[in-house]
């Protein structure tokens, strides 16, 4: 268990100081009990509604709610719209671009088709969601008479 020393204290191997975060067994947190406070692991869930609900923060929130609706995309997708809008406007345009030049990766140093490249390159930037979107978009742009062109 995470926790954070709120009061310096020694040990065998020297003092620990005051807003040092450590590991201790959940069996000592109650004889370090005023001396450290534990940190809360970050959870997430959705409620009945559909919803995202955090608790604590997350270093990869966008992960934590693919595998929290991986069965559902298009709940995924409006989550996965919804985070990334909060924090950057143009989030969605760097991750196509970053899909794209994995896609082109993984199709050349990978030998994979281009059709297996683009599910794999999606699949580890948790982009599956918006797969079918980018399908749609592509068939709009060949069937205006423009030739979609990946970078």
């Amino acid at each position: 268990m995470r926790a954070k020393v709120i009061e310096a204290f020694p040990t065998r191997k020297g003092e620990i100081p005051k807003g040092q975060i450590i590991e201790i067994p959940p069996a000592l947190l109650e004889k370090l009990k005023g001396k450290v406070e534990p940190i809360q692991e970050p959870r997430a869930w959705l409620s009945e509604k559909g919803e995202l609900r955090t608790q604590g923060v997350f270093n990869d929130l966008a992960a934590e709610i693919v595998r929290l609706t991986k069965d559902n995309l298009p709940l995924q997708r409006e989550l996965l719209t919804r985070h990334c809008g909060e924090y950057d406007q143009q989030h969605m345009g760097f991750l196509w671009e970053a899909w794209e030049e994995r896609v082109a990766i993984m199709e050349h140093d990978g030998s994979l088709s281009r059709q297996e490249a683009e599910y794999e390159a999606a699949e580890r930037l948790h982009l599956l969601a918006f797969m079918d979107i980018r399908a749609d978009a592509q068939s709009e742009h060949i069937g205006r008479g423009k030739k979609y062109r990946h970078k």
